[in-house]
């Protein structure tokens, strides 16, 4: 029996009823936000389901196209890639798809995580590149935040790690040749980035997320395009649906996140409180973020953008991009 308790959003029942979908009576799994009831074997075809709809609805993939998708060894991006996959074989001569693993460097926790990553692309037979932090940068993320806590202007880990680790995924999905990058965030993540972004009055970064805004030239020249195929599926939901599916996935945070009083985890715990109260909250602020996103993204004025003198990255104000500006600082 699958119960996820932390946050109690969707269960299995103990006793047997009949599915909503196939009228089989079986064990079944109660949708809250949506008052479904669905075996497992129906759940499972709704998450297959809801993935390659997303993928057509927002076009996020051509038939010729070079995937690369982020893979960390966790819930979400082994869900994904198992269907990216399982999409892949069915296009007549697609080519193969490349999983992308970032090892930053995070001891007890990272080297778990990419084993699974490992096992998972050697079952399925799945190209498989890991790109360490370390090589990289020089440091390992555990190094850098031995250095920099003792600074006065230390910034929390995951600020640290988010602009190091976007930036070589990037870069590593560039170099694999990629046309599109491929990430595992869900629904829950969405809706926290999104609620994030409208408290800090952060319009110009939610019209720049508008999916089908025009291409940029500028822009193309130096970023992947990246998709988000499990965006109306909630983070439970993966959740059930892996354990279903029995993937070895990774099941820990990492320890950094637990453990920093971020503002986003605040965010999170914030929405989670209110879908107790309101299971499709997260569904809302989706659909929210989609109309709002549209609208600020032919309100605002296309912006030129500065070039970072020693990447060539496009960046702010600044003459350094943050990801150069970190390097620098980590070399005095």
């Amino acid at each position: 029996m699958l119960i996820n308790e932390d946050k109690e959003i969707y269960y299995i029942h103990t006793q047997l009823g009949k599915c909503d979908n196939c009228q089989n009576t079986q064990f079944i799994i109660y949708r809250k936000y949506s008052g479904e009831k669905l075996c497992s074997s129906c759940f499972i075809n709704s998450i297959e389901k809801n993935i390659s709809a997303t993928i057509s609805k927002y076009k996020m993939l051509n038939r010729e196209d070079r995937i690369v998708v982020g893979v960390s060894g966790g819930k979400d991006s082994l869900a994904l890639l198992y269907n990216i996959y399982k999409i892949q074989k069915k296009k007549y001569k697609s080519k193969p798809i490349i999983a992308l693993t970032i090892d930053e460097g995070i001891n007890g926790y990272r080297n778990k995580s990419i084993e699974c990553a490992i096992n998972f692309c050697k079952k399925f037979n799945i190209d498989h590149k890991i790109l360490l932090f370390k090589d990289i940068i020089g440091k390992t993320l555990d190094e850098i935040i031995s250095i920099k806590i003792k600074e006065s202007d230390y910034q929390y880990a995951c600020n640290y790690c988010a602009t190091f680790r976007r930036r070589i995924l990037n870069e590593g999905a560039r170099e694999l040749g990629a046309d599109v990058l491929i990430m595992g965030h869900n629904l829950t993540d969405l809706a926290e980035t999104y609620l994030m972004n409208v408290l800090f009055k952060r319009h110009q970064i939610i019209a720049n997320q508008y999916l089908f805004k025009k291409e940029n030239n500028e822009l193309e020249r130096y970023y992947v395009k990246k998709v988000t195929p499990l965006m109306k599926i909630p983070e439970e939901e993966i959740y059930l649906y892996s354990n279903l599916k029995k993937f070895d996935y990774y099941p820990s945070h990492c320890p950094y996140r637990e453990k920093d009083p971020i503002l986003r985890k605040r965010v999170l715990e914030f929405i989670q409180k209110i879908k107790s109260l309101s299971p499709e909250i997260e569904y809302n602020l989706l659909n929210g973020f989609l109309e709002i996103s549209e609208i600020l993204y032919h309100k605002f004025e296309r912006k030129s953008y500065n070039s970072c003198m020693k990447c060539g990255y496009p960046c702010g104000s600044n003459n350094l991009c943050l990801y150069c500006r970190y390097i620098n600082d980590l070399n005095k």
